[in-house]
């Protein structure tokens, strides 16, 4: 579960704490417009709006706010003689204490978000320091109104329950990925193996096996099966599907005997350029956990790119 999220869901239960909320960015800086921080009432904290002093000062204030409840724009220029941080950018954030009347709209934004649908949190103050949240539509009475463009995790198909895909499952859970792990081999699906919130989903075989899945540009294929005719039958319904990541463990050889049975076929190479194969930033990884972590870093670098 990303750290937004996790926020929305909390907030969503318990409309405490105070709340940190980058609005606007200005060149170079640690995160961007909607990264939240929240400071619960017994004084730890969820998610970061950039560490070091800045964050300081950010935790600091929020604890005033617990106090007199007034919500403030505040902006940070980001230079080693004022804020304590060379990044040379500008932030601004919206800090706010919390109250129960923000329940509704952050269950609202966390049921879309589970859904798999978007949406653009607003918040904006009145006069009085008083925020206002809503979903899509401006907040009444504000007069300085932000949106904050939310989106639902990005989906990661593994198909192949093997080392690599036991490595990486807990990784891209912490990255912010919602992982499904498929494979035959129901003994290898456990618990014990993959806990939750990873989907585990035993299949009769690999054909068809991508049929039932959610597949949009955002979601990732990672082809790590234990047969190269599984990689080829997976690999032809990855690339008739919307998958804007597809991946697939394996070496340039078995690459081009892979492409050349594909090409014979009718695939195109147009087509066959979206795969990434060999798989993962090259780090030199030989373990199934260093390359689950060059498969993880390319899979963040795809998705940044195109953000």
């Amino acid at each position: 579960m990303s750290e937004v999220l996790q926020i929305l869901n909390e907030v969503a239960a318990t409309g405490a704490g105070a709340l940190a909320l980058i609005v606007e960015r200005r060149g170079s800086a640690p995160r961007g417009v909607g990264a939240m921080l929240l400071l619960r009432r017994d004084g730890s904290c969820c998610g970061t709006v950039g560490g070091g002093s800045l964050e300081q000062q950010v935790v600091a204030e929020l604890g005033q706010l617990q106090q007199d409840g007034h919500g403030v724009i505040r902006s940070f220029q980001l230079l080693p003689e004022q804020d304590g941080m060379p990044c040379g950018g500008r932030l601004t954030l919206l800090l706010v204490r919390l109250s129960s009347d923000v329940v509704p709209v952050f269950a609202a934004a966390v049921a879309g978000l589970e859904a798999g649908r978007g949406c653009n949190l607003l918040v904006g103050l009145t006069d009085n320091g008083q925020a206002c949240w809503s979903i899509d539509l401006p907040p009444g009475d504000a007069l300085h109104c932000y949106s904050i463009p939310l989106q639902p995790a990005p989906g990661l198909l593994i198909c192949g329950a093997g080392h690599i895909a036991q490595a990486l499952a807990p990784m891209a859970i912490s990255a912010g990925f919602k992982v499904s792990v498929l494979d035959d081999r129901a003994e290898l699906l456990g618990s014990d193996r993959f806990a939750a919130p990873v989907k585990t989903v035993a299949v009769t075989g690999f054909d068809g096996c991508l049929k039932c899945q959610q597949i949009t540009p955002a979601t990732s294929v990672l082809i790590v099966t234990y047969g190269h005719r599984h990689d080829r039958v997976v690999l032809e319904q990855a690339l008739a599907s919307a998958a804007g990541y597809i991946g697939m463990v394996g070496s340039k050889r078995k690459r081009e005997e892979l492409f050349n049975q594909l090409r014979a076929t009718g695939v195109s190479d147009a087509n066959l350029e979206r795969v990434h194969c060999p798989v993962g930033l090259v780090i030199g990884a030989e373990t199934p956990a260093e390359i689950a972590v060059s498969i993880l870093a390319e899979m963040i670098a795809f998705r940044r790119s195109k953000g």
